[in-house]
């Protein structure tokens, strides 16, 4: 579980830069996953035990499924932050590869505010004032766990946070982690955390829209035998439909991965005239050169990009061009 020299680095600067600042905005991406959101939380009890004054804000408000974390309730939207009133010298931006995808936040980081990047995702921009970008480790968890032990401060609530950041970005422990990843966990486990119990919170405390979504997106599921891709989509109408949110479409793409006889498969979601595109692959087939083909990002496996100004067809049928120009031989189609 050692550290490079790199990394002892950048973790030194991010604790001094944490000693020397009182006032922490905390955030991560627009619709922030468990990765980002077990990292908010994490830091948030972190930050307040230091005697930082912290508070955590997305644009969107997280999946019900983590609300049995401790901190959950306090996370603020920007309606609820611009009541605080609150003015940060310090912002931590975890799991989010560029300064635009905060989104609104962004209107309440003052300039002058010191910005510590944390991230995993290759081709993060390096936004901040001090970056710790290691698209090697698993998850920013797993990266947030040495900056907590450097602090001295890793407790049972911290560890159930930083535990979920790791399982959900592991996709359970299936993907993109090594032994580093399993010591990580295993210290973790050490602080008397409930393994079994956070699994059956996150994967089986679904909500009814959130499953209604996913009956929808089923039934329009669709296969591409030639280019070996499964895809589903969801109008704009059927988020008002089932009351489902965003952030319930997790549970639809995680179902998706699971089709038999795919290279990857895709999610496009319809969300005013703008259309989102979340992809995941097999392990030997990489979706993240597909996204930034189209402005977006993330990892070889997991990736997305959104297409703005846009119907859902016309959406669709651009990315399909691109994949069909690509697919010029299965050697060139499973590299690119």
């Amino acid at each position: 579980m050692l550290l490079s020299s790199a990394e002892k680095n950048a973790v030194s600067k991010i604790c001094d830069a944490i000693k020397r600042h009182r006032n922490f905005i905390l955030t991560s991406h627009q619709a922030p996953d468990g990765d980002g959101l077990g990292c908010e939380l994490a830091f948030l009890r972190i930050l307040r035990r230091l005697g930082k004054k912290t508070l955590v804000i997305n644009e969107m408000i997280p999946s019900q499924v983590y609300n049995f974390l401790p901190g959950y309730s306090e996370t603020l939207t920007v309606d609820s932050y611009r009541e605080k009133k609150f003015i940060a010298d310090a912002v931590m931006v975890f799991d989010c590869s560029s300064k635009d995808r905060i989104g609104k936040p962004l209107v309440f980081i003052p300039e002058s505010a010191f910005v510590i990047n944390i991230d995993h995702h290759e081709g993060n921009t390096l936004f901040g004032n001090v970056n710790w970008v290691c698209r090697n480790r698993s998850s920013v968890g797993e990266m947030c766990y040495f900056i907590a032990k450097y602090l001295g401060f890793i407790d049972k609530k911290v560890s159930e946070c930083l535990y979920v950041s790791i399982l959900t970005d592991t996709g359970s422990f299936r993907h993109n982690f090594n032994s580093d990843t399993i010591n990580v966990v295993s210290e973790l486990l050490k602080t008397g955390i409930d393994p079994e119990n956070i699994a059956d919170n996150v994967y089986h405390n679904n909500s009814l829209q959130a499953l209604k979504l996913l009956g929808y997106a089923l039934v329009s599921l669709q296969f591409d035998s030639a280019l070996r891709v499964a895809w589903a989509v969801l109008p704009e109408q059927i988020f008002k439909q089932t009351g489902a949110t965003e952030q319930d479409t997790e549970i639809v793409i995680d179902m998706l991965r699971s089709v038999e006889k795919t290279d990857f498969v895709f999610l496009a979601k319809e969300r005013r005239n703008e259309v989102k595109f979340s992809l995941r692959s097999r392990k030997h087939f990489n979706v993240r050169n597909i996204a930034e083909h189209f402005g977006g990002g993330g990892h070889n496996n997991a990736a997305g990009f959104s297409i703005k100004d846009c119907t859902l067809a016309s959406a669709i049928e651009k990315l399909f061009r691109y994949l069909r120009q690509m697919n010029t031989g299965r050697n060139a189609w499973t590299g690119f």
